[in-house]
């Protein structure tokens, strides 16, 4: 049942509302949702928060917006792609290293071919988000939503649903992780340098270079990720340790 939003960001909860229905089953691919109005008084939010949730959503490749219909729940639901990659994630200790290998063979080839069809509007559309990017690291903040966003545009610039909606669910699952990643000392302006030099590939068309930016960003990224890891699993086990001595 859908429920009254209490959350301070109110759109996620919207966002989690819907997705929840989605992957449940109880609205199903081609559906369409409620419009905007109807979703505002069900939830008691503003339209604005609702406009914000359905365009989370369709970045993420859940829903489709036609102009003059409304939204729909989209053909190819990202939960087909990447459900069994999150289960695996959170039951399997070392799961998180595989989909670093998974992604280091994946998104490369990705952002090749972002490269060969990414059209100016893919690339302005990049730029901006790139833009934001930094503003939020200016201001502070971590810039996780800029960076997955850069990520999403890449695989929208493919013109290829399936690559688009697989990289917006690794996203998703890879969230926390990259989060934690980007409060390292260094890591958010590190990030901002890599998505310029993947950027510039794209913008040149030069599938090559994209690829290899692609390829050392996510090994940074990882190196990053997977040493913050070991390094926390290492002090719980040595307050374990010292716990456990008489």
């Amino acid at each position: 049942m859908l429920k009254v939003i209490k959350k301070t960001r109110i759109y996620e909860e919207v966002v989690s509302q819907i997705h929840e229905l989605i992957r449940a089953g109880k609205v199903k691919a081609g559906d369409q949702l409620p419009s905007e109005r109807e979703l505002a008084e069900t939830f008691k939010v503003s339209r604005t928060s609702v406009r914000e949730a359905l365009r989370a959503l369709e970045t993420r490749g859940l829903i489709v917006s036609r102009t003059g219909a409304g939204n729909f729940v989209a053909e190819l639901p990202v939960e087909s792609l990447v459900a069994p990659l999150a289960t695996l994630l959170l039951e399997e200790k070392d799961a998180l290293a595989d989909i670093f290998e998974m992604r280091k063979l994946i998104e490369p080839q990705i952002a090749s071919m972002a490269a060969e069809r990414a059209t100016k509007k893919d690339i302005e559309r990049m730029k901006k988000i790139l833009d934001k990017q930094g503003e939020e690291v200016s201001r502070g903040e971590t810039g996780v939503e800029a960076d997955a966003e850069f990520h999403f545009a890449i695989g929208g610039a493919t013109q290829n649903q399936a690559l688009e909606k697989l990289v917006s669910g690794l996203m998703d699952m890879l969230s926390h992780s990259r989060e934690k990643s980007l409060q390292t000392p260094g890591r958010r302006m590190a990030s901002i340098e890599s998505h310029r030099k993947i950027l510039a590939a794209i913008e040149e068309h030069d599938k090559t270079k994209a690829r290899e930016a692609m390829l050392r960003h996510i090994e940074r990224v990882e190196d990053n990720v997977l040493l913050s890891k070991k390094s926390h699993s290492d002090y719980s086990e040595s307050l374990l340790e010292e716990r456990s001595i008489p």
